[in-house]
């Protein structure tokens, strides 16, 4: 679903920093019969430790990674008829 990585200090190495490597995958259970998804978790895997958040939006504040969306690209309706008026 998500990888990235993080910079963190090593305090074994004189306060080097190294690169932490991360992945956050969706486990999903499934109805043998049906196939149909009863149940999901994300799964944020991290130097061999796995930890289970119930939706990506946790497991993305666990990493420090937040998802900013750009405002939206079509006009309002207020801004159609004042474009409109101008002309």
């Amino acid at each position: 679903m998500d990888r990235g990585f993080e910079d963190v200090t090593d305090d074994s190495d004189e306060g080097a920093t190294r690169r932490i490597h991360w992945t956050i995958v969706k486990r999903t259970v499934a109805d043998q019969k049906s196939g149909k998804p009863m149940s999901a978790v994300y799964v944020l895997q991290r130097e061999d430790v796995e930890a289970e958040f119930p939706n990506l939006g946790a497991a993305r504040v666990a990493v420090n990674k937040t998802i900013v969306h750009p405002e939206k690209l079509t006009l309002s309706k207020a801004e159609h008829v004042a474009a409109k008026g101008n002309r």
